[in-house]
């Protein structure tokens, strides 16, 4: 995020990527889930295998393969609630070894010219979904398509150019690719989501705080600084801390001194908006803010949350937003340069306009235009694919901003 009157300013430090967030609870209530639909699917192949018991030319390799199946399955329900949040690499592949060897048996032990089902094979897939929730999405799709290719393979080669083997075969892959494919789409949506609606939740809390302040992060540090100069105080009080002070205690009571000065200056300079969009993981990186009058501040709660919730909408809906293009918003605040006649004493008049790439004409969220109501009168253009936004709109300056 970059402000007009300021130097580029760095990411948030809690801008972190979506994929590495755990949300707890949904990946538990998702884990139940998912076994449930594994056990199930591995329960319809076990059938298959049963009934199709006689056609097997090398019985105990199939038997074998489906032993080692279940002896991963054993393992993985006895020990889930002994294990951390994400599966260790080594008991990973552990597992994958196990699986490797059950693919290998069970495809060995279906060779014949006539065509056997790979149902331990393909229960491998189904038995992947226990590891979704606690492996990176990268290591379910290299062993689901390295599962795939290798069952492709076989199929084609034993098919031997007769199509009526086409259904059967797709079915097996399906049944064995699938389940932990969009498995791993549903985690991945899970913590977009989550992760959005708590970024949401941290931007709407700046609506209701001073026009002035310092953000979250600040808080943070001021409460540091706080806790740092109440120990030198007391230490000066009980006599722990000998006066005068020495040359060291000295330059780190020097030192909180400067930052909480700098730290309050700052608070002075930057408005509720400001820490909104930088404190943002979605907002920071898109969102450039010009305010060098810091106007923001003077701006009314619900005219700060329809102002918050139009940019919002504006960038973080991936539906509506222009395929593969991508989304930058530039939010512009000033004084007009002539104010309308009639406009009242006691109030601000200001100009917003906000900037918007990547959102095609018809993909601008109805909810968007209701928010930017609440801010002022508007007019808005297109060109191309992007979207321009001028907002008049009066500030309460009878409130004490700070």
């Amino acid at each position: 995020m970059r402000r007009a009157d300021e130097a580029t300013i760095p990411h948030s430090p809690l801008a972190r990527p979506v994929g590495e967030e755990r949300d707890a609870l949904g990946r538990a209530r998702l884990d139940l889930g998912f076994n449930i639909a594994s056990l199930a699917l591995i329960a319809f192949l076990l059938v298959l295998f049963l009934l199709n018991v006689g056609s097997y030319p090398v019985l105990p390799l199939g038997i074998s393969a489906w032993a080692l199946l279940a002896a991963t399955l054993v393992a993985a329900l006895v020990l889930r609630f002994r294990l951390p949040d994400e599966l260790p690499l080594w008991l990973f592949v552990s597992a994958l070894v196990l699986w490797a060897a059950a693919v290998g048996l069970d495809i060995a032990g279906t060779s014949s010219p006539d065509w056997v089902p790979l149902t331990a094979a393909a229960a491998v897939g189904p038995a992947l979904l226990l590891c979704v929730p606690v492996r990176p999405p990268r290591d379910i799709a290299i062993v689901s398509a390295v599962l795939g290719v290798v069952l492709a393979i076989v199929l084609v080669l034993r098919s031997e150019g007769d199509i009526r083997m086409l259904g059967p075969g797709v079915v097996t892959i399906a049944i064995a690719v699938g389940p932990p494919l969009i498995s791993m789409q549903i985690i991945r949506s899970l913590r977009t989501l989550v992760q959005l609606e708590l970024d949401l939740v941290q931007v709407q809390s700046t609506v209701s705080s001073p026009g002035y302040a310092v953000g979250m992060m600040a808080s943070e540090e001021l409460a540091r600084l706080d806790l740092a100069a109440e120990r030198l105080l007391d230490g000066v009080a009980t006599g722990r801390t000998p006066l005068p002070l020495d040359e060291a205690t000295a330059d780190a009571a020097a030192s909180i001194a400067t930052e909480l000065r700098l730290h309050l200056i700052q608070g002075r300079k930057e408005t509720w908006l400001y820490h909104a969009v930088t404190e943002s993981a979605l907002l920071g990186p898109t969102v450039t803010l010009a305010d060098p009058e810091g106007l923001a501040a003077g701006l009314k709660r619900d005219q700060r949350d329809g102002l918050l919730t139009a940019v919002w909408l504006l960038i973080s809906d991936p539906v509506r937003a222009g395929a593969g293009q991508p989304r930058s918003l530039t939010l512009d605040i000033a004084r007009p340069v002539a104010e309308p006649a009639g406009s009242p004493v006691s109030g601000t008049t200001m100009g917003i306009a906000i900037v918007t790439t990547g959102v095609p004409r018809n993909g601008v969220d109805p909810a968007a235009w209701q928010a930017i109501r609440k801010v002022g009168r508007f007019v808005e253009s297109f060109s191309g694919s992007t979207l321009r936004i001028d907002i008049t709109t009066v500030s309460d300056t009878t409130a004490d901003p700070t």
